[in-house]
Order: C-alpha cells, then sequence, then structure tokens
C-alpha cells in the first residue's frame, strides 16, 4: 500500500503520530473519517442566538491570558458582528494559547453560554482562517478528531484536510469498485470513489449520508463474508458421531405422545428442522431463538434425544446453577416415560466425591445427559462420545467458553438459544453462519399477562394489591435497578428499601432478598425458598432476570422502569405468566422521567411481542444492551450502525449467498479478512 511520505504533507514527527494513531498508509487515511462537520454555509446570527444554542461564527482574537482558581484555564477574547465572546479553554492550553493569538481571524462553532453577563463557549471547534481557508466560508467543513499526540505535533484538522484532499486527487482515479454499475443503482449506493470524496469534502449534509450508506454496506458486506466462510468451513468438516438415518427413532414420539398439550406449530417446524440438521454429515450450527414461554427447552430436549436414544452424549450448559437446575427437574419430568436414561446435573458447588464419581461416569460414557454450569467447560470434564452441544442464554457465554466446549468433542453439532430475540439484521451480522429458527407462538392456554404504568404517588395502592394476591396464595417480585443507593444516582435501591418493605409495608409477610452481591450458593437458597413457596415476596435485582420458573409467583412490580431496556423489563415481566392464575406486570415510573422514557414503557403496555420490542429497543439503545457483541467484531465497524443501516445488513447477507463471482474476488483478496478493521478499498497496480 501507499505510503503517507508520498503526500508530501507532513513531516517526520507527524507521520509518527499519525502512525501511533493507526493510521500508517494512504487507506488508513482516506478512512480516517471526520467525527462532525461544521456547517459554515449555515453561519448563525450571535446577536438573535439564545442560549443553549449551538452557533458557527467567524471572529477575530483580541487577546488571550491563563487564569488560575479552581482549575487552570485560558480564556480567549474575540469580536464578531460587534459582540464580544469568551472562549474557556480548559485542555491544551498552551496549544491554544499559541495557537489564538490577537488578530488571529477564525472560525469557531460551540454551545452559547452566559457567565457574569458575558457571552461564553466552552473548549469550542477551532478553525484558522487565512489565505486559501477563507475560501471555505460558504462550505461544510470536515472536522477530525484530533488526539494529544497530533496535536503535540502541530497536526491541525487544516493539515488533514489538506493531506486527505491531496490523497484523493492523487489516487481517485485508481480506485477499482468491486461492485458493478447494475448492483450500484439496483441498492442505490454510491460508486467507492465518490462515497470517500463526500465523506470529506461534502457539498450539503445528505451527501454524508449518502457515503455513509456506501462505506457501511462496505464493512457489512466483509462481515457476511466472513460468517459465510465460516459456514461454508463448518460444511467441510465431518462429525465424529454421525446418526444412523436408517435406525427408528422412538423416544421423542413417546414424550410428544405423553404432552398435556399440543406443540405449536412454530415448535412442529423448529423440531423438523433440528432433525433434518442433525443427519447432516458435517456438524451444524444453530440458533434457536424464542420469545419468552415459547417453549424452547422442550424443542431442545426433542432433538437431544435423537442423540441420546444411539448413545451418543449430549451436554446442556446454562449461565447458572440455579437455570441448570431447573432444566435439570424439567428433563428428568419429561423423561420419566422412557427407558432408563443415565442423566447428570455437573455444577460447581458439589462435593468433591460426588462431583468425581460423575466426571467418571460421563468420561466412561455411562452418562449421555449432561446439564450444567462453566464446571462443564473445566479440563477435568472428559467426554465419551459428545455429539451435541446445547447452549442456553447463549450471549451470556463468550465465544472463547462456547468454542471449549466443542472442543470436548469432535465436530459435535451445536444449537444455542436465546430467550433474548435478536433484530434479524443482527441475527444475520452476528450469527449468519448459523442457521437460524424461530419461535414466536407461545403454546395455548398461556392467558396475556396485565401490564399497567403507574407514578411512584400510586405505591401505597400497589402494595395494598401485592399484599391482596399475596392473601389469596399467589407470590410476587419487586425489582429495583440499584442494590444500594447512591448519592450521584436517585433511583431506587433494593437494601434501601427492603428492610422499610419488611417491617413497615409487608409486616407479617414473608420477604427474601437477592441481588448480584450475594455468593452463588446465598442466590440459590433465595430462589429455592421462593420457589417453594417459603419466600412470599422476593424483592431483588435483576439477577432474577433469567431463572427459575415460579409458576404461582402472578406479581411483578418494576421500580424505575424507565432505567431499564425494553428487552431486560420483557424478560422480567416473563418471570410471571408461567402457571393458571392471571398475572400482572406492574412498572412503576418516577416523576424525572423523559418523554422518550414514557414512550418506551408504553411500547411495554401495548405489546408482548418480543421480537417487536427487541428491534425497538434496538434502535434506541443499540446492540450493547441486547447481547454481548465485544468478541464477535461488530464493535470494531468504523461506520456502519445496525440501528441505522440493518437494510443494509440484509442486502450484504443475501448479496453473498446470491453472487459467486464477487465472493470469490474477496476471498481471493490478500489478507482479505483484516479489511473490516482497515476499511474496504481497492487500488489499482
Amino acid at each position: 500500500m501507499e505510503s503517507l511520505s508520498n503526500i508530501s504533507v507532513f513531516n517526520e514527527e507527524q507521520l509518527k503520530a499519525l502512525y501511533k494513531k493507526g493510521i500508517k498508509d494512504v487507506q488508513d487515511l482516506l478512512y480516517y473519517f471526520p467525527r462532525k462537520y461544521v456547517d459554515r454555509s449555515q453561519l448563525l446570527d450571535l446577536k438573535t442566538s439564545r442560549v443553549g444554542d449551538v452557533v458557527t461564527f467567524i471572529g477575530i482574537v483580541s487577546g488571550n491570558e491563563v487564569k488560575y482558581g479552581k482549575k487552570r484555564r485560558l480564556i480567549v477574547t474575540c469580536l464578531t458582528q460587534d459582540v464580544k465572546i469568551e472562549l474557556i479553554f480548559f485542555q491544551a492550553i498552551p496549544y491554544y494559547q499559541k495557537l489564538l493569538k490577537p488578530d488571529i481571524h477564525a472560525a469557531f462553532s460551540g454551545k452559547i453560554d452566559m457567565f457574569h453577563g458575558s457571552i461564553n463557549i466552552l473548549h469550542p471547534e477551532v478553525e484558522i482562517l487565512s489565505g486559501d481557508e477563507l475560501m471555505h466560508m460558504g462550505k461544510i467543513i470536515p472536522i477530525y478528531r484530533i488526539t494529544d499526540g497530533m496535536r503535540n505535533n502541530f497536526l491541525t484538522n487544516r493539515i488533514i484536510r489538506s493531506a486527505v484532499r491531496k490523497t484523493l486527487d492523487l489516487y481517485s482515479s485508481r480506485i477499482v469498485d468491486y461492485l458493478l454499475p447494475h448492483d450500484l443503482i439496483k441498492n442505490n449506493l454510491m460508486t467507492l470513489d465518490a462515497a470517500l470524496e463526500n465523506i470529506h469534502f461534502p457539498k450539503e449534509m445528505q451527501d454524508v449520508e449518502n457515503s455513509r450508506r456506501r462505506l457501511a454496506f462496505d464493512e457489512l458486506l466483509i462481515f457476511a463474508v466472513i460468517m459465510y466462510e465460516k459456514k461454508i468451513k463448518r460444511r467441510s468438516l465431518k462429525k465424529s458421531q454421525p446418526l444412523n438415518i436408517t435406525k427408528k427413532k422412538e423416544w421423542a414420539s413417546i414424550i410428544q405422545q405423553n404432552l398435556p398439550f399440543k406443540l405449536t406449530f412454530d415448535q412442529e417446524k423448529a423440531i423438523s428442522t433440528l432433525h433434518e440438521l442433525a443427519y447432516k454429515p458435517y456438524p451444524f450450527g444453530a440458533l434457536l431463538q424464542g420469545d419468552v414461554g415459547s417453549g424452547k427447552t422442550l424443542v431442545a430436549l426433542l432433538c437431544a434425544l435423537e442423540y441420546l436414544e444411539e448413545g451418543i452424549q449430549v451436554a446442556v450448559m446454562a449461565p447458572t446453577e440455579i437455570l441448570a437446575r431447573q432444566h435439570y427437574l424439567n428433563f428428568i419430568n419429561y423423561i420419566s416415560d422412557l427407558p432408563f436414561l443415565q442423566m447428570d446435573l455437573l455444577t460447581g458447588s458439589e462435593k468433591a466425591s460426588e462431583k468425581k464419581a460423575k466426571l467418571d461416569r460421563i468420561k466412561r460414557g455411562d452418562t449421555l445427559f449432561i446439564i450444567g454450569t462453566h464446571a462443564l467447560i473445566q479440563e477435568k470434564t472428559e467426554f465419551a462420545s459428545l455429539g451435541l452441544v446445547i447452549i442456553d442464554e447463549q450471549h451470556r457465554f463468550g465465544v472463547e467458553q462456547r468454542d471449549t466446549l466443542r472442543g470436548k468433542g469432535i465436530m459435535p453439532d451445536l444449537l444455542a438459544m436465546s430467550a433474548t430475540p435478536i433484530p434479524r439484521s443482527l441475527t444475520l451480522t452476528l450469527y449468519g453462519d448459523l442457521e437460524s429458527i424461530i419461535l414466536s407462538e407461545k403454546p395455548p392456554g398461556r392467558m396475556p399477562i396485565d401490564t399497567r404504568l403507574f407514578n411512584e404517588e400510586d405505591l401505597p395502592n400497589l402494595y395494598r394489591g401485592i399484599k391482596k394476591y399475596v392473601d389469596m396464595g399467589r407470590q410476587a417480585y419487586i425489582v429495583y435497578p440499584l442494590i444500594e443507593e447512591s448519592e450521584k444516582i436517585t433511583w431506587a435501591s433494593v437494601m434501601t428499601d427492603y428492610h422499610y418493605l419488611e417491617q413497615e409495608i409487608f409486616q407479617g409477610y414473608r420477604l427474601g432478598l437477592l441481588h448480584g452481591k450475594l455468593s452463588s450458593e446465598e442466590k440459590d437458597r433465595a430462589m429455592e425458598k421462593f420457589k417453594q413457596g417459603v419466600i412470599q415476596i422476593l424483592v431483588t435485582t435483576t439477577v432474577v432476570e433469567v431463572g427459575v420458573d415460579v409458576p404461582n409467583a402472578t406479581v411483578m412490580m418494576i421500580r424505575n422502569a424507565e432505567k431499564f431496556g425494553l428487552s431486560q423489563l420483557h424478560q422480567l415481566r416473563g418471570r410471571v405468566g408461567r402457571g393458571q392464575h392471571q398475572s400482572f406486570c406492574i412498572m412503576v415510573k418516577s416523576d424525572r422521567i423523559t418523554s422518550e422514557g414514557e414512550e418506551r414503557l408504553k411500547s411495554m403496555v401495548e405489546s408482548e411481542d418480543g421480537f417487536y420490542l427487541a428491534q425497538k429497543d434496538f434502535e434506541i439503545r443499540g446492540s450493547g444492551e441486547l447481547l454481548n457483541t465485544r468478541q464477535s467484531g461488530i464493535s470494531e465497524f468504523k461506520i456502519a450502525d445496525l440501528r441505522y443501516h440493518s437494510e443494509l445488513a440484509v442486502m450484504a447477507h443475501n448479496m453473498v449467498e446470491d453472487k459467486i463471482e464477487l465472493r470469490q474476488k474477496i476471498m481471493s483478496m490478500k489478507n482479505w479478512k483484516s479489511l473490516i478493521k482497515k476499511g474496504f478499498i481497492l487500488f489499482d497496480n
């Protein structure tokens, strides 16, 4: 790749500073996108502006002075439109003191404030105007992120702009677009050279959006190819424990015939898909997404039985001991009508002798069905014939943990499950190498959960309502966003309210406490007591979000509901409504709720569709709130944001699947996987 020294704009020290920033060649420079833009074509009149307005204006520096007080600061005085403005700098004082000398003309952008009757702006964007720069008075100016290391070597926005301009002039004719004109027109995409030109030097702000769209598509396309390659690589492998397609299976049929309910259409379709995948010669990977209460566990069991009936081991890994134990008990209940099937629960809290006996049985192959926690991936855990790995709440595990469990067998199949619905664009991007299976229906007979929104002033009446249902023999959750009271955050907290609730509000009732600072044993003990009915009202944080199935719990109260994401609220709501009685989700909002927060909570009242709420949550809060994306590579996108580019993710996925020539062209490029970090650009020779 062409060296930055060819641009002849930077000195040696500046090149070193750029190198430390990761800008090592002309490609890196072209993909060093502006962090924002100053629209000098829309200069505002300061005389009509108000406090809080963000303005851009041209001024002449009349003086600067360093002052001392609680904190050292530089005050630069400038004049514009016969108005005196003070520019305040708390950082990089020597740099700005040298830059903003008297009689300097500059463009300033920032938020207007007032202090002691004077107009001031804190840390405005600064652009010195002289010579050719005066020609940019009516243009949109890109503003780049200038770090201290760059600033110390006098790398200004003007120098970066000049270098980018020169690079584009030298190399734009050599940029080869890997997309055909037909595809560009069909998908409303800019050419690559036009996108790079307009992201740096737009004529209007719409140019920026059009450029971002094209460049975001490039990133998503590379990611789609990576996912496709992983899928193809898996299909080239051969599993060590193939199922015998000629051998008749009966166990799954026995269980289905004895169920007290009929499987939903989605469940039957999912089971059929998984059975078809199970008999493939290569190890499959599938993501089973199901809304709260959609019956994922039963689908997973009916898939597992295909392996177990042939004497092939199946491992189910859950994120907590509570959930692992619940799966274990549910599975025992389901398989009670089958011939003897050895099943073990493997966790970290067992006695050494008991654990050793289980590990021996698993290693010999005596135990076929193993349910556990992280204990499954410990070094001492060895399997005789692991053929299927089931990961529950898969987003709570890292990539390495999932791979470690799969590594306990030789090319076993993988079924990942998620009770947190994931928007389609995110599924294609993060899990494009997996077969996506969705359960959106709930089993028949489940009553809708009565979801309502209240103010804090309604709490006395709400507490009386909880007493009413507890007196009827029901149980209730009260969920808080914080464990302890905070001076900085005015949210309700478990520790602050627990004793008040126990001694003042619910005297004579049996309360329990559950939060993240308790030990695993204490958490398990609290949940077990709640499940057994010993605890009537569980005061808790979100550690109860994914956990034990308590059919007798019919009331879920959530304090400061506006502090939770929609997906999290939906998960909490899913803790009730699992029995035969009407259940309620009571969301209590504070009087400090924003209009946006109010709208989100109204969405919860209006809908029980987890996929709809997940999409809405994703659009508001982004992917990090939905699932752990750090290890996926998605956090490394420079410009793509799936909240705004969701249709591009689908487009990229479809293009990779359909266009063999395009896929081969990308995969034949040298170090093509690194393009996800460097950007996507092709130069001719």
